[in-house]
């Protein structure tokens, strides 16, 4: 198994290569919604790697950022996601405590919806 801070360096460096300018992180020119949809994003990804990971022939650890980032863009499910997150922030921007429960609840209602 890797030594955390060199796995974490790694899945930074494997997100950058595989999601490209679409999916960059936010610059300075951010708003709330670009930072929801950024953090609820990766928590998917996030799920979806840990999916691939428990499974009994699990791809090596080095493949499964790039492959769970394939199924999310595969799947459409940024569509989903991107709507879901701007009526959160739509609806409770201005309540930072109401916005954390909406955008949770983003995730739950999405959980890996691009499992096979």
């Amino acid at each position: 198994m890797m030594h955390v801070p060199l796995l974490k360096r790694h899945m930074q460096s494997q997100i950058n290569n595989a999601i490209g300018d679409r999916f960059s992180l936010p610059s300075q020119d951010t708003t709330t919604q670009s930072i929801a949809e950024h953090g609820v994003r990766c928590l998917l990804i996030f799920e979806y790697c840990y999916f691939l990971l428990q499974k009994e022939k699990s791809p090596a650890e080095q493949d499964v950022i790039p492959l769970a980032i394939k199924e999310y863009k595969d799947f459409n499910v940024a569509a989903t996601v991107c709507k879901a997150v701007e009526t959160a922030v739509q609806q409770h921007d201005q309540n930072v405590d109401e916005l954390c429960q909406a955008l949770l609840q983003v995730v739950l209602e999405n959980p890996c919806r691009f499992l096979p």
